[in-house]
């Protein structure tokens, strides 16, 4: 039977990887279908397109940091400690952005997820690690061949 603490970091493994699946669908459907998805979101899209794709980038390489952190979340948690304030700094981007008419109302929606997303992040980051700032702590030194702590 796994251990409170096992449970924990296997639980923000799994919540990280619900993130990757959002953000990756999210990164995807703008990169290759962006201009199909913008009524349904009611988006204007941004000119030039390319920063557009740099944002579809971008959600694809966060998407990407975060199935490393659902496998190894422990050995990564100084990345889930920064990926979680990312979170809701993203959340705080998007509402004062839709509250002060820069942002479309869609976003505060995106607000809403980005926010949940860091508050199970930031929960389950204070039971398995015992917070941000523990999670924080220096990265394990490891051998790179063995995979041992050294």
């Amino acid at each position: 039977m796994a251990s409170q603490g096992e449970s924990a970091w296997r639980l923000l493994g799994l919540s990280f990887l619900a993130g990757a699946i959002v953000d990756l669908a999210f990164g995807v459907t703008i990169l290759f279908a962006a201009e199909q998805a913008a009524p349904l979101l009611r988006l204007t899209l941004p000119h030039p397109p390319v920063y557009l794709d740099l944002d579809g980038l971008f959600l694809c390489a966060l998407g990407g940091l975060y199935l490393l952190i659902w496998r190894q979340p422990r050995r990564l948690a100084p990345a889930a400690a920064v990926a979680t304030l990312l979170r809701f700094a993203g959340a705080a981007l998007f509402a004062v952005g839709v509250a002060t008419g820069r942002a479309e109302p869609v976003f505060a929606g995106f607000a809403v997820l980005d926010l949940a997303f860091a508050a199970v992040h930031l929960l389950l980051l204070r039971a398995a690690a015992g917070g941000l700032v523990a999670a924080l702590a220096p990265w394990p030194e490891v051998d790179r061949r063995s995979g041992e702590r050294l």
